[in-house]
């Protein structure tokens, strides 16, 4: 009988540009929809420089990744580094987090979709457009990552249009001296502004998780790192003028805690308005679960060969798809949205689960600098153990 690792059986096909689209759809979704508006309430026009630094502190936060991205690039990165390097019970640990956290999450993003979706089409319940966008995207993931990629570069060109859109017809009526106005820039004190940092850390978070393509990047060991970054700091900029014309064009307290679709009526003509919700609204939505769909997988198939699971439950399809177990998380994710589980408890079962596998793989960090820094030392970033450390530790912090 074959020995063969199903994970041989993944294509190698994902170059720059389709990681970098991927690692946009994961970053860009929701939040930046609705969570604009509560960081405005929170801190006022200081929203805009909160964007403005958040994407460092989300580099901080996912910066543990991609150094073992970048030392040892693999299929399911983050499991495979907890359980080689920790042992087998932090890697199912690791497993169990994964599974409830991201399985449950994709409920939760074709559920943002249904609301969206809703808002443009009255008639048509959240609960249905969502059972209705998640089995396409389920198809083209199953159809192979290279084509869920491709899916998400067209989504992705939609999604900046519509953000340009709201950008264009909104910087010219910003007033700059409103927003940097003292009384409005720190407008509930400095703890305020703290805390509208730790919220929005979420919304340019997500780069991390094309560490799981290891095993289908082209020249993975560079090409991963650098698309976190570049992807995190790009999209940072976006958030940036996005907060500008948020918080700049109407009074905060007209604007604070509500969407962008608000400040989108007030700036654009009737046809703009519905191409920004089509675009920025329903794209961020649509390319953050497309993208989830095409990762998440991953560690799964790798506990697979290691017989942790079932070996036959990560069989790879002709295309380099494990379709037993897409099928499965597909089920899992279908699950919430026929018992009509609202939005928030998904959300808040979703994110716990996200901060304890971010530490686990800070750990991971750690781990790997205290036996192997010579790996550190080839890799592309070139970084000392001692650095490895510091860099683990102060990750674990910022979570």
């Amino acid at each position: 009988m074959s020995t063969q690792r199903q994970e041989s059986k993944l294509i190698r096909n994902l170059g720059f540009w389709d990681l970098m689209a991927i690692a946009i759809g994961q970053i860009i979704g929701a939040g930046i929809m609705s969570s604009t508006g509560v960081a405005i309430g929170m801190t006022g026009t200081g929203v805009a420089l909160a964007f403005l630094i958040s994407p460092f502190l989300t580099i901080i936060s996912i910066f543990p990744v991609a150094i073992l991205s970048s030392a040892v690039p693999t299929t399911g990165g983050p499991y495979r580094y907890c359980s080689r390097l920790m042992g087998k019970g932090p890697g199912m640990i690791y497993l169990l987090l994964h599974t409830t956290s991201f399985g449950v999450a994709i409920s939760q993003y074709a559920l943002s979709f249904g609301a969206y979706f809703s808002s443009i089409v009255p008639a048509v319940d959240q609960h249905l457009a969502a059972m209705v966008i998640l089995p396409l995207f389920f198809a083209m993931n199953l159809v192979g990552t290279k084509s869920a990629a491709l899916l998400n570069k067209i989504m992705s060109v939609a999604l900046i249009g519509g953000l340009l859109l709201f950008i264009g017809f909104g910087l010219p009526k910003t007033d700059m001296s409103y927003i940097m106005d003292s009384k409005n820039l720190f407008m509930n004190g400095s703890m305020a502004f703290v805390s509208t940092l730790a919220l929005l850390s979420s919304a340019t978070a997500g780069a991390q998780f094309i560490a799981e393509l290891g095993g289908e990047a082209k020249d993975a060991g560079r090409t991963i790192p650098k698309v976190m970054v570049v992807s995190t700091f790009g999209v940072g900029v976006f958030y940036v003028l996005i907060a500008l014309v948020a918080s700049g064009v109407l009074p905060v307290d007209q604007v604070a805690n509500q969407p962008l679709t608000l400040v989108a009526k007030e700036t654009m003509p009737g046809i703009t308005f519905y191409l920004f919700v089509i675009g920025a609204a329903l794209g961020a939505t649509a390319t953050t679960l497309n993208s989830t769909l095409s990762w998440i997988t991953k560690p799964l198939l790798v506990a697979c060969d290691d017989g942790l699971l079932p070996k036959d439950l990560g069989t790879v399809s002709k295309n380099g798809v494990p379709y037993k177990l897409l099928t499965m998380f597909y089920v899992v994710g279908m699950i919430p949205l026929l018992l009509k589980l609202d939005i928030s408890v998904i959300t808040k079962f979703t994110t716990a689960n996200s901060l304890l596998t971010k530490i686990m793989v800070c750990l991971a960090l750690f781990a790997l600098a205290s036996r192997f820094g010579d790996i550190l030392k080839r890799s592309s970033l070139k970084i000392s153990p001692a650095q490895s450390k510091a860099v683990a530790v102060v990750g674990m912090i910022f979570i």
